[in-house]
């Protein structure tokens, strides 16, 4: 509305943080009268020991760019006169912390990119619909309209808030007032079920080597925002697969360093979704796979990691039942295909035989676009 946009302000430095550069203030603060006394201690270093002072108190105080004025040499050179090690793992700390994302910086990464996949092009009229709040906004019009209410996200029924500011004003004593807050009118809509949504991003490093993952990771940070920003009734789970299947938070996934691990490991990820599907089972069932090859691992009864290439057909055999579990709960479960070989081809044949698999191909540009095109659609 023209007023100052809050996500310009810069972000305040995390917690963990703060923490350990109070923590490292102190210890600098206890040494320093050591310091002050030893005959090697320069004016150089007195100097050098006010700045670093300053700098962890305002970083510690919220302004999180203090500690860009920091020489790191000369930090370096004052922490290793301080006895033991504390001092070193208070830097430590700080340091992987404070080049961690906020919680700020992960929203504007999603927005960008929810914004990349398309979303302003889609519109709020969509199937599916993209409303914040409630479940009613999301379904398909009715053709009624309904007074409004308290859910200001529904769409607004110009004819029928014409029609009853007219009825209105045709009675006596009203034709002052052009248009009233009890006129306006919005459209109803069916109800639209809540979903429980697991995104399966496949972590392998043949996604990093076909420069695929920047996308995978944009598609999900995407997702995120959309689920958080405009339908926060539904459950977004996101998994990350390689040799293993683990659940990941976006900053997780952003940090993840997509080193040389063999395996996709797809008959884990599809357990860990259908876990979720059963936490949530009043809500409508949905899965996404993102991945570039066929599965190549699958979890023993031992519960440790079994990897093959090319794929054992016990591997095969394993993702497909746990697919077909899925299934069996009701999801809906859709493959986004980022390669094109004969083994994935073999592998897109053979789920695609069952009932409730949809294969999409897709590449790198439009996999975002893709993906949340098949969540807001949520075929029945």
């Amino acid at each position: 509305m023209g007023g100052p946009d809050p996500l310009a302000d810069p972000d305040p430095p995390p917690e963990e943080a703060v923490a350990a550069a109070r923590e490292l203030l102190a210890l600098v603060a206890s040494g320093s009268a050591l310091w002050s006394g030893a005959a090697s201690f320069s004016e150089e270093d007195r100097l050098e020991l006010a700045a670093l002072t300053g700098s962890l108190s305002r970083y510690a105080d919220g302004d999180r760019g203090a500690l860009d004025e920091v020489d790191a040499v000369a930090v370096g050179r004052l922490l290793d006169r301080l006895p033991g090690r504390e001092a070193g793992r208070a830097l430590a700390r700080l340091d992987e912390a404070d080049h961690g994302l906020s919680p700020r910086e992960l929203r504007r990464l999603g927005e960008v990119a929810l914004r990349d996949a398309g979303l302003p092009r889609r519109g709020r009229g969509a199937r599916g619909g993209v409303h914040r709040g409630g479940t009613a906004p999301g379904g398909e019009p009715t053709g009624s309209s309904l007074p409004l209410g308290e859910d200001g996200d529904r769409p607004l029924d110009a004819v029928a808030t014409v029609r009853e500011a007219a009825l209105r004003r045709s009675r006596p004593g009203e034709r002052d007032v052009v248009l009233r807050a009890e006129d306006v009118r919005v459209v109803e809509a069916e109800p639209s079920e809540a979903a429980a949504v697991s995104l399966l991003v496949d972590l392998s490093h043949s996604m990093a080597a076909r420069s695929l993952h920047e996308a995978a990771t944009r598609t999900a940070l995407a997702l995120h925002a959309l689920v958080s920003t405009y339908r926060p009734q539904d459950r977004l789970h996101l998994v990350g697969f390689g040799e293993r299947a683990r659940e990941l938070s976006p900053g997780e996934l952003v940090a993840h360093d997509w080193h040389r691990v063999p395996g996709t490991n797809l008959h884990h990820a599809l357990r860990l979704a259908r876990a979720h599907l059963r936490r949530h089972g009043d809500l409508r069932p949905q899965v996404l796979v993102v991945t570039d090859g066929e599965p190549t691992a699958h979890l023993g009864e031992d519960g440790d990691a079994r990897f093959s290439w090319p794929p054992a057909p016990r591997t095969v055999e394993l993702t497909v039942a746990e697919l077909d579990a899925v299934l069996g709960a009701g999801a809906e479960v859709t493959f986004f295909l980022l390669a094109d070989d004969p083994r994935l081809r073999a592998f897109q044949a053979l789920v695609e035989r069952r009932r409730g698999v949809r294969v999409v191909h897709a590449g790198a540009d439009e996999l975002g676009a893709l993906v949340v095109d098949r969540y807001l659609d949520r075929p029945r």
